[in-house]
């Protein structure tokens, strides 16, 4: 009897497991090392409908898996219009796996997948040239064998650093200098002063930039290498990755490089760029966790009643231009002729109002700017069309 008890409640595990492994896996595609994206359980209403389902999915892991490798963001419309495209020779080597079940007037399958990883690489390429690289700017201070070498000059570090991140548009510094002076803000002593941070992160939202790089770096001789000429230097990188629109810090570390050379100048420029050879992995991997392009922007529209905003189609409008991943509306009574909505966008107001303008003959309205920052857009509607 003791055994059939044992017996009866192994069995009851054993369902138990198999059910609850089957509600938890049973739609999540899975890339097994074979390179085939699997997915189970998929629904569709014919058997085109759901291939087509099937690819789908298998489509939208394999972009995915490619976006967190490649520390990109996708907009919502590149992700659908890839994802709605699965015949465009995104997958490939598709395959059902078993028969085609039914159940009631609907139809489930199990498939798996490759992704043409090419394909998707040409079309992220293309999105990414449209809206450009993350704008970048930075304040780095030096102190090289002992002299300060900050100031107006371009340090090593930065051009280092410049030189090194290809993935970021650097803004021009001379610019972001200027900004920082009439804000009462300075290049020397930022780095670890909160007062300087929160001026040098107003200059660099002022420059519209997405990313601010402030650091500190200082050379150092370690003396000579034995009996010889050659001297050994050495380098230290600290630093802190802000995302300007939250001013939250994404990244930080320290960083060290060495050398040995005969020449101090030549001996600190290579220490410098070792260790931001050596930073360049680590930075790109906390950036790409933490950061995601895009922020929000508050829209006023001014002068137009709530029936004729929503007959002209402007908020499906504004939501189709490229960059758009949200809009949401923050009011509607509309007591005043004034419509709020709150924008998500990967880039900011200033561009978000040139994409509007570029697309002004597609709404069902005549407008002119009231008020554009880079944080939000103020409109005033002429008339209806």
């Amino acid at each position: 009897m003791e055994k059939l008890i044992k017996s009866g409640v192994l069995k009851i595990i054993g369902v138990l497991a198999a059910n609850w492994l089957f509600c938890h896996c049973a739609s999540a595609p899975n890339n097994r090392t074979d390179g085939f994206f699997y997915v189970q359980n998929v629904e569709g209403t014919s058997a085109s409908d759901v291939e087509l389902n099937a690819k789908r999915k298998i489509l939208e892991a394999g972009l995915g898996e490619l976006v967190e490798a490649s520390s990109q963001s996708v907009d919502l419309q590149l992700k659908q219009k890839i994802v709605n495209s699965s015949t465009e020779g995104y997958v490939i080597s598709y395959e059902q796996l078993g028969e085609t079940r039914k159940k009631g007037g609907l139809l489930f399958i199990d498939a798996k997948g490759k992704v043409n990883k090419r394909a998707l690489e040409d079309a992220l390429a293309g999105r990414y040239k449209d809206l450009g690289k993350p704008s970048f700017v930075m304040v780095i201070e030096e102190k090289i064998l002992g002299n300060n070498k900050s100031g107006g000059a371009v340090t090593i570090t930065e051009n280092a650093i410049s030189g090194k991140f290809k993935e970021f548009d650097f803004l021009d510094r001379n610019q972001f200098t200027r900004i920082l002076a009439k804000e009462g803000g300075k290049t020397i002593g930022v780095y670890g002063n909160p007062s300087n941070e929160e001026k040098v992160l107003a200059a660099a939202a002022e420059m519209e930039a997405q990313i601010l790089l402030v650091g500190q770096t200082e050379v150092v001789s370690a003396g000579k290498v034995d009996d010889s000429d050659l001297v050994s230097y050495q380098a230290v990188l600290r630093f802190k990755i802000f995302d300007v629109n939250s001013a939250r810090i994404i990244a930080s570390d320290n960083s060290d490089g060495a050398t040995v050379h005969i020449n101090p100048e030549t001996g600190a420029q290579i220490s410098v760029s070792k260790a931001v050879d050596k930073a360049y992995p680590k930075v790109l991997e906390q950036v790409s966790a933490k950061w995601k392009p895009g922020t929000r922007i508050r829209v006023k529209v001014e002068g137009i009643s709530y029936d004729d905003f929503i007959d002209s189609d402007f908020g499906n409008i504004l939501r189709s231009i490229k960059g758009v991943n949200g809009i949401y509306e923050k009011n509607s009574n509309n007591t005043n002729n004034l419509i709020l909505l709150e924008v998500e966008a990967l880039y900011n107001g200033n561009v978000l109002y040139q994409r509007m303008r570029e697309r002004k003959s597609d709404f069902g309205l005549e407008f002119s700017s009231k008020q554009i920052t880079p944080g939000s857009i103020h409109i005033i509607v002429k008339k209806a069309k």
